[in-house]
């Protein structure tokens, strides 16, 4: 099938995945972003993303494993919720997550798939409308997965799948030093201030911590998503200690510090679903996948392991063969939102106060392990989560029963 000349929009996760694939496949593909992997290896930084076990199976059928350190595997997670006493309990994910440097794994993808014989054109700048239509004349289809202006110009908001208008959360993401070494990834919930997380992550310093703070705007936390890099530490210990103190309990405050400047991401997100289909003027189709299509607050970690689910999708969908026309672009798109859609309910659920039938999971959780290890589990699992989350039914059928997760894995 070599020839069919498909173009892929943006370098992360779900572009490279979906490259690196077609590739695998025999089909020609050209990737077009806008910086080169030298340039993103000393950028800042541009995320902090675990990768569940599903999407670290997808980089081994690629051939693509990099800097899995074992120091930076997560087997299990803790959750803390505030509170007097304070809800607790910590489960297993079932296969591990992983977490890595964006700057460190993205650009060894890029020079995976170059290495390989695929075809990269680096931009300089985020492409517009315009100029993704110029590229689609060189190619059957163009799939979107990035860039700013293009997506915002080509796949507009879809009113009725996005519930909010303006971001839920304000964000604060860094990687530190200070942390005594674990492998448990740590999830802290202040009611009605905000959520703060910590997991280990390999960095270009070797395995150090990612902390994100997910503030409600307003409360307390907002201030470490304002302050400039180097008064942020300082701002976080009393935070730590009043509203997640088991994380305060696990640092040397005299050591907690950023790695550097560079390693500082903040800003906030309105969850937004696009309407994934666009027809161009040179008559070639685009489709718009990952952050393109469906953009959701961090919260649950799905981001990068939707995106390259979607990857794998799209890429089956194309090696089916075309025509590559409206009907193709919408059949992939209803494919995706098979995974997209639990992804995004169960997201925009967890912005709000838990329901009622969530917070009996969650309290059965703390004094049940096999409840624990299938609450923790969900999060490698987003489809069967939101099977449950959504489900008063399904919880009581967990509670009053043995807890056991009788269900398939995406």
């Amino acid at each position: 099938m070599a020839g069919i000349g498909i173009g892929i929009v943006g370098a992360g996760i779900t572009g490279l995945t979906l490259a690196l694939r077609l590739q695998q496949l025999g089909i020609e593909a050209t990737l077009y972003c806008e910086c080169d992997a030298d340039t993103l290896r000393k950028g800042r930084l541009p995320n902090t993303v675990g990768r569940a076990g599903h999407t670290l199976a997808r980089e081994r059928e690629l051939g693509s494993e990099h800097y899995r350190d074992p120091g930076a595997i997560m087997p299990t997670a803790m959750l803390s919720l505030k509170g007097d006493p304070p809800l607790e309990f910590t489960g297993s994910f079932g296969d591990p997550f992983h977490a890595a440097d964006f700057r460190l794994l993205i650009p060894a993808f890029m020079d995976d798939f170059a290495a390989r014989g695929g075809t990269i054109v680096v931009s300089g700048t985020a492409p517009d409308a315009e100029q993704i239509d110029r590229w689609s004349r060189g190619h059957e289809l163009m799939v979107v997965a990035a860039g700013r202006r293009s997506v915002a110009e080509l796949f507009p908001r879809d009113p009725a799948l996005s519930p909010y208008e303006r971001p839920q959360r304000l964000l604060a993401a860094g990687l530190f030093r200070g942390f005594h070494p674990s492998n448990a990834f740590m999830f802290n919930i202040s009611g009605g201030v905000g959520e703060i997380f910590r997991a280990p992550i390999v960095t270009r310093e070797g395995v150090a911590s990612t902390v994100i703070v997910e503030a409600v705007p307003g409360g307390p936390l907002e201030v470490v998503t304002r302050l400039p890099w180097d008064e942020v530490p300082g701002a976080l210990l009393p935070l730590f200690r009043e509203h997640t103190p088991r994380l305060a309990e696990r640092l040397d405050p005299d050591a907690f510090e950023l790695l550097g400047p560079d390693d500082l991401l903040q800003g906030a997100i309105t969850p937004t679903v696009r309407r994934p289909v666009a027809e161009l003027p040179s008559g070639r189709m685009a489709l718009a996948v990952g952050d393109a299509y469906i953009t959701n607050d961090p919260l649950t970690g799905q981001g990068a392991n939707l995106g390259s689910r979607c990857a794998w999708i799209v890429a089956d969908a194309i090696a089916a063969g075309g025509p590559y026309d409206a009907a193709f672009c919408r059949a992939a798109a209803a494919r995706m939102w098979e995974v997209g859609g639990p992804v995004t309910h169960w997201t925009n659920a967890f912005l709000r106060p838990p329901a009622e039938h969530v917070t009996r999971l969650m309290l059965a959780a703390g004094t049940r392990q096999d409840v624990a290890d299938l609450m923790v589990g969900l999060f490698s699992d987003p489809v069967y989560a939101w099977s449950v989350l959504s489900s008063p039914e399904e919880v009581s059928r967990i509670v009053d029963g043995d807890g056991r997760r009788l269900y398939d894995r995406v």
